[in-house]
């Protein structure tokens, strides 16, 4: 299901659970695949009333535990 997102920059997202990816679809037509993202924070975009602030701020606490993960390796993630 495609969810719209108010921006200028994105038109519509997704999510596959079986990957536990996250899908961007830009106005341009290029699509971007964010892995690691669960369930629960993909919830937390369709129930905003600012999907694009949502996004954004899941996207940052994805970079945020990566870098945790590469600087700590027995750090899991949530």
């Amino acid at each position: 299901m495609l969810v719209p997102v108010e921006s200028k920059q994105i038109a519509f997202c997704s999510y596959n659970e079986d990957e536990s990816s996250l899908y961007l679809y830009y106005h341009t037509g290029d699509v971007a695949i964010f892995s690691s993202i669960g369930k629960k924070d993909y919830q937390s975009v369709i129930d905003s009333p600012n999907r694009y602030d949502t996004l954004m701020n899941i996207m940052k606490k994805c970079q945020h535990e990566e870098q945790l993960h590469g600087l700590f390796p027995e750090y899991e993630q949530k």
